[in-house]
């Protein structure tokens, strides 16, 4: 079927749905829904320093700007953005991630930062949201099954842009899936929808986003080894004894030391693509 013919919104459906059955129905929110590891990626972001810079660059922001962060995590954007913004609204529907969303606000003394603790297909732009936005942003946190619906609620709570991030190509977990799958279990590991089908489904609805692409890198913390692979089997279905084995002696190859932590390097390319509404 010719590029124009295909519907992308059916094409990412079928690829997330095929993507959450492969890791055994645990989708974005579920799978950040841990104390442990919302607490370490809020340390991995305060590492990152780079990657978020690359983020916040070329953001449209004054000091009366209103922001919605939909997927907000622990407060990736929104520590730093805050203090430089007149509202952020911040959706985060992982309730482990919330509690450490809070916990920054606290900490940084935030007193213009909203919380909605729902799923973005979930959200009531009436009820939950305070529109209209100037900026509502999306930052690697499109796990949602139904991404054209997704993006037409951004485009009707926005007054100004919209900026989504996502991933270019495989990142390194999609690497390493990819050889466990086939070596555990035989078969293969679907990966994730790419921005690809996102550039194409917004050139579908009549959007010509401007695209940037960039690298990233966040290093996953760990007290050791044993404590990275609690964390990796989380996200991988029920495994054998055999197959924890040999999960084992995969990563005891590949991780980092450093200072006596165990060190599981993520990287990735990233895709921005941001329009300013017509």
């Amino acid at each position: 079927m010719a590029a124009e013919q295909m519907d992308w919104g059916e094409v990412w459906k079928e690829r997330m749905a095929a993507s959450v059955a492969a890791m055994g129905g645990s989708d974005c929110a579920r799978a950040w829904n841990n104390e442990a590891s919302a607490r370490n990626y809020w340390r991995m972001v305060l590492d990152a320093r780079e990657v978020i810079d690359d983020i916040l660059k070329g953001l449209p922001v004054d000091k009366d700007c209103r922001i919605l962060d939909v997927g907000s995590g622990p407060g990736t954007l929104v520590v730093p953005l805050a203090p430089k913004v007149a509202h952020i609204t911040a959706v985060e529907p992982a309730g482990a991630m919330a509690d450490v969303l809070h916990e920054n606000i606290d900490e940084f003394g935030l007193r213009n930062v909203d919380c909605v603790h729902k799923r973005w297909e979930e959200v009531d732009e009436k009820k939950d949201l305070s529109p209209p936005y100037d900026l509502v942003i999306a930052s690697f946190s499109l796990g949602m099954p139904d991404i054209r619906a997704a993006i037409e609620k951004m485009q009707r709570v926005s007054q100004g842009y919209v900026f989504l991030l996502w991933f270019a190509g495989p990142s390194s977990w999609d690497r390493e899936s990819r050889y466990l799958f086939k070596t555990l279990f035989d078969r293969e590991y679907p990966g994730m929808p790419q921005a690809d089908i996102i550039f194409n489904l917004l050139y579908q609805m009549g959007i010509y986003p401007h695209v940037d692409v960039f690298p990233g890198r966040m290093d996953h913390y760990y007290d050791s080894l044993d404590d990275a692979l609690a964390d990796i089997m989380m996200r991988m279905p029920d495994l054998s004894a055999e197959q924890a084995s040999a999960l084992k002696a995969y990563y005891k190859k590949i991780v980092e030391k450093k200072n006596g932590k165990v060190i599981l390097p993520y990287t990735w390319q990233s895709m921005k693509l941001w329009w300013e509404k017509a």
